[in-house]
């Protein structure tokens, strides 16, 4: 417990200090987190037969599309090109079983992972550094207080297949932290008003335990228990990061929506 109260203690300071410092810390912040879950992915993707991601490759394609959220798009979109026609080639030389679920998975491990985490720099530079950093709290008060209320009160399954322990109760409690959270920030801040507070407390709530449910179902088909042990006490980046890896395309799209947000 103490392991994972010190690690989780600097965890959240980094995010903080990512989110408020200048914007170029803050898109070197995710990149390295995107660069960390991305070898998670292929690493444990690697454990299987029947898998062989393409690492360079994929990388290639990582990088070309972080880029292209940081506004270079022409060069990105060339570097893309470049990637993936490396990708699809490089198949015929790796030997290795079944290619074209290795092109397959390379390319779905960016989009899972390195696009969600490049929303991060469409958020944090055209709007007030407030706004991600209440997607961040309402995502931590979603998983503490789900973890809390279906440990004292929890009765009913959620998706027993997947994830055994989460509850109806514990989402019910989640869901209902994240929309009390909202209400207070939002007499802090007038960055937007507490309805669009309240919906993007909603969005992280509902498609929070999603993307848990998602990553949990890729860890049983890889058969691990953590993504990684970068982080002790915690598992991996992905188990650390899971909910946002949906969460921040769907409040991405939403403040698309509300406020013009644009790539």
């Amino acid at each position: 417990m103490l392991k994972r109260t010190i690690t989780g203690t600097i965890y959240v300071i980094s995010v903080v200090a990512a989110i408020y410092l200048p914007p170029l810390a803050c898109a070197i912040y995710f990149a390295v987190v995107a660069a960390l879950g991305l070898w998670e992915f292929y690493s444990n993707l690697q454990k299987t037969t029947t898998i062989s991601p393409n690492f360079i490759g994929g990388f290639l394609v990582a990088v070309a599309t972080y880029s292209m959220f940081l506004g270079r798009k022409y060069s990105a979109i060339a570097l893309l090109s470049v990637a993936l026609f490396y990708i699809v080639i490089s198949e015929l030389y790796r030997k290795k079983e079944n290619p074209f679920t290795n092109i397959a998975y390379t390319v779905f491990g960016v989009m899972y992972i390195v696009v969600p985490l490049a929303c991060t720099n469409l958020i944090r530079t055209q709007l007030e550094p407030i706004i991600l950093m209440s997607v961040f709290i309402f995502a931590w008060c979603n998983d503490t207080f789900a973890y809390l209320t279906g440990m004292k009160f929890g009765k009913h399954k959620l998706f027993e297949r997947i994830s055994p322990k989460k509850t109806w109760e514990g989402f019910i409690g989640g869901f209902c932290f994240v929309v009390i959270a909202a209400i207070i920030i939002a007499q802090f801040t007038t960055a937007l008003p507490v309805f669009d507070l309240i919906v993007i407390a909603i969005i992280t709530s509902v498609i929070g335990t999603y993307g848990d449910l998602i990553e949990s179902m890729f860890k049983r088909q890889i058969g691990v228990k953590d993504s990684g042990n970068i982080l002790p006490g915690h598992g991996g980046i992905l188990d650390r990061f899971d909910i946002m890896l949906l969460v921040l395309p769907a409040v991405t799209v939403y403040l698309m929506i509300i406020h013009s947000l644009h790539i």
